[in-house]
């Protein structure tokens, strides 16, 4: 059984790498200031920029680039799961051997049920062909339950070739947009999203989105890493979900 998805792994390593960044600014930063209050700037030579470095200027910089680094913290993180997203589903696709092929497994699949029905399946699915009614809720039960032993395909499930193409199509590059993420992890990979983590997601796409557009509010270094962990964490559930649903070979079925 693989552990987590490829795009899961990128996730991970990129995302670690930015945070690296990110604690090398929170260490240099404070300590090129000390070095301009003790000594000015002597021996300061900044890498790609020439001339001499401004103290007054530096310092200026220096002030603010928490919430510089904040505004970066967000739109890069959820730049990065953003992309993971699109990546899982794309993985997905080619796992069960790229688009054509998967979708050729779901349609046969589809067509050779309703092709082959015993007389079992049939005689049980002509009693539940009917607008439903109180008196027989009993017999529609019993007869269900005939059909499921048998592994009959219901009508939602006999859409599942219309799902995959969706989902194909949603795997492409640009196939979705950042708002639709809650609804491609509910629908095309039926993970459970809480509330919570469903609101979570929203807030941090309209933060990511103010910041974008220069619309934002002062962003604390601290929210953004908090922002951060809870991307980290929701998708590492959904990668979980997803390799122990999704990476089934089918095509041997």
């Amino acid at each position: 059984m693989i552990p987590n998805s490829n795009a899961y792994a990128v996730l991970r390593d990129k995302s670690q790498e930015f945070l690296d960044f990110v604690v090398l600014s929170c260490t240099a930063v404070p300590t090129l200031k000390k070095q301009i209050q003790a000594a000015g700037v002597a021996g300061v030579t900044p890498d790609h920029f020439k001339g001499p470095p401004n103290p007054a200027q530096l310092l200026s910089y220096a002030a603010v680039y928490q919430e510089s680094l904040a505004r970066m913290v967000v739109i890069t993180l959820f730049s990065y799961f953003e992309a993971y997203v699109q990546g899982l589903l794309a993985e997905i696709v080619e796992f069960h051997g790229g688009a054509t092929r998967f979708q050729a497994t779901a349609d046969k699949r589809a067509k050779s049920f309703v092709a082959n029905s015993s007389q079992l399946i049939v005689d049980a699915k002509r009693k539940l062909q009917e607008p439903a009614k109180g008196a027989k809720i009993e017999s529609y039960k019993k007869q269900s339950a005939v059909l499921v032993k048998q592994g009959f395909r219901f009508p939602s499930e006999l859409l599942a070739p219309y799902g995959v193409r969706n989902l194909i199509r949603k795997a492409k590059p640009k196939g979705s947009k950042a708002f639709e993420i809650p609804e491609l992890l509910r629908d095309a990979l039926c993970f459970p999203l809480s509330t919570q983590d469903d609101a979570r997601l929203d807030s941090i796409r309209d933060t990511r989105n103010k910041i974008a557009h220069g619309k934002a509010g002062p962003i604390t270094l601290v929210e953004a890493l908090t922002i951060g962990k809870d991307l980290r964490d929701i998708s590492a559930k959904v990668d979980k979900h997803a390799v122990e649903h999704f990476f089934v070979l089918e095509a041997f079925a």
